[in-house]
């Protein structure tokens, strides 16, 4: 693995040295009022050939060839990338080679090696080699802090907010991307967690459980009326910090984070030996769904839905799905959300469900190159007023309608009642706008709009916590830290997963669980402890 990384780390530099970042062709030139950035305006004008000024990302692109009809009116379109490229002159050539939200794919790492850069680039570069600020000084993406007049936006939404900014800057406080921001006046995103068939515990006699004996009451009586007990996705137990909503009894989430600016690592605490151990006891008690370790979430919700199982892991969506997918058959589908499981009654869950403001992922940075400016001008719009208004909205008069001060006032009918089809309102929505996982911070009032009650109960259950005074925030490591990671780390979290499973599966006996742990010391998890410590002590003093 350490072979690797550097192999690829020296083909980089030696790319960047040789500034060999292809920018395209002829329909890449900047073209328009490119020159000076007090004067510039959108649209931009077309090149010179009458081309549109075009800049590449390294996305997979978009299915047109099937747009509902009601994103045509009239004979124009307001889908959302038509609307985009009308609304800033630019057209978008979506290039392949995207990259997974958590970490760089293989396929961006053979398009840095190439030396042929999109000019957007859409990675999360807090989990390259060195982090954005290796990325910086191997020439692969722009300083953004040094181009401040081609990026007005983005620079006007950091000085308005000083603590936002210091979660999406580098420890020298340089802007290297458009961050996608995730409900940004709230703490963290939470919307995962457990969902219980209320009706069938009314029939038991039983409530929504608290404890972990209550749980475990539950799941026995679910078994006992030929049901399935609790069912979810293993993926649960590392992403999103989800497996705390069942962790938390026994004070302990798995991956790294803080207790009193304290950095630890859940797999080594004491009670997370307990908690895979309850994990085990209900696998072998029959308790937990025993394809756990094969299922994905599309077999999970149907699970759900066809009432085989009795309580899930999910998000609040998509336990709600099963609601409604029963909700004009004969078997209604009752059910209600419970917060994270404790040991004691009346104990107040300290860890769940979190996600980070921001955490990388979807964000857009721009590489070097004769493009850039443009690059640059196209990715900073969205971070303008009506960039966000288009990106979470769609177009004014089309999908919403303003107040007498331009603001958002509600949805038109074509959202709301829209008789032509049986898109749900936010489908519809997300036609003429992409209100996710795209390089832009939400707008807080459509954030939450279309939940239901049960959608808006279940989210308020998930986040009844203090995970935020625990999460391990989006730090960026130094080229030393990020090495020992990388090549440390990457074992060390196999050898954890794969270990876990094993035990809850009962493939390895409880037995054996502190040599486990001893064998994670020896894989020289302390060492990257001290360096997920060093890099939070600097986050902190941001």
């Amino acid at each position: 693995m350490k072979k690797l990384v550097a192999l690829l780390l020296a083909m980089i530099l030696a790319v960047s040295a040789f500034g060999c970042a292809g920018q395209g062709g002829e329909e890449s030139k900047s073209g328009g009022n490119a020159g000076t950035a007090s004067d510039f305006t959108y649209p931009v004008p077309a090149n010179s050939d009458g081309t549109k000024v075009t800049v590449s990302m390294n996305k997979d692109d978009f299915v047109r060839a099937d747009l509902p009809a009601y994103t045509q009116i009239d004979g124009k379109s307001y889908y959302y990338f038509d609307a985009l490229e009308e609304a800033t002159g630019i057209h978008v050539n979506f290039i392949g080679s995207g990259s997974n939200p958590q970490a760089t794919t293989e396929a961006v790492n053979l398009l840095i090696v190439s030396g042929e850069y999109p000019d957007v680039w859409r990675v999360n570069w807090i989990t390259h080699p060195g982090g954005p600020t290796g990325a910086l000084e191997d020439g692969l993406i722009l300083n953004l802090s040094e181009n401040a007049e081609y990026v007005p936006n983005l620079v006007a939404f950091y000085d308005a907010d000083p603590d936002l900014k210091k979660l999406v800057v580098n420890d020298d406080g340089d802007y290297f991307c458009f961050p996608y921001m995730v409900d940004i006046e709230e703490e963290g995103n939470v919307g995962l967690g457990a969902h219980f068939r209320t009706d069938w515990l009314a029939d038991l006699g039983l409530e929504l459980p608290e404890t972990v004996d209550e749980w475990t009451e539950a799941l026995r009586a679910f078994k006992g009326m030929g049901k399935g007990g609790l069912t979810f996705e293993a993926r649960w137990l590392w992403l999103e910090h989800s497996a705390a909503n069942l962790s938390n009894a026994f004070n302990t989430v798995y991956g790294f984070y803080h207790t009193d600016g304290v950095v630890t690592y859940g797999p080594l605490d004491e009670g997370y030996g307990d908690f895979v151990e309850l994990l085990a006891s209900w696998y072998a008690e029959g308790l937990l769904d025993p394809d756990f370790a094969t299922v994905d979430k599309s077999t999970v919700k149907a699970k759900w839905a066809n009432h085989e199982y009795g309580a899930v892991l999910l998000h609040t969506g998509d336990g709600e799905n099963g609601i409604n997918a029963n909700k004009d058959t004969d078997t209604p589908l009752e059910c209600d959300t419970v917060p994270p499981m404790v040991m004691n009654k009346g104990d107040k869950a300290e860890f769940g469900h979190f996600n980070a403001k921001f955490n990388g992922g979807f964000s857009h940075s721009v590489s070097p190159g004769d493009n850039q400016e443009m690059a640059m001008r196209w990715c900073d719009y969205l971070y303008s007023d009506a960039g966000r208004k288009l990106t979470s909205l769609g177009t004014e008069g089309i999908t919403w309608i303003a107040d007498e001060n331009g603001n958002w006032k509600e949805f038109t009918d074509l959202v709301m009642n829209n008789d032509t089809t049986t898109d749900s309102p936010s489908n519809i929505l997300y036609q003429f706008a992409c209100k996710t996982n795209w390089g832009y911070p939400q707008m807080k009032e459509v954030y939450s709009y279309f939940n239901s009650e049960y959608v808006n109960k279940g989210n308020a259950d998930y986040a009844n916590t203090n995970m935020s005074a625990h999460y391990y925030p989006t730090v960026t490591h130094t080229a030393e830290e990020a090495e020992i990671i990388s090549n440390t780390f990457s074992d060390i979290e196999t050898f954890v997963k794969e270990g876990v499973m094993k035990f809850i599966l009962g493939t390895t006996p409880m037995s054996e669980w502190d040599s486990f742990v001893a064998q994670i010391k020896s894989l020289g998890i302390d060492e990257v402890i001290e360096a997920k410590q060093a890099a939070y002590d600097r986050f902190k003093a941001r």
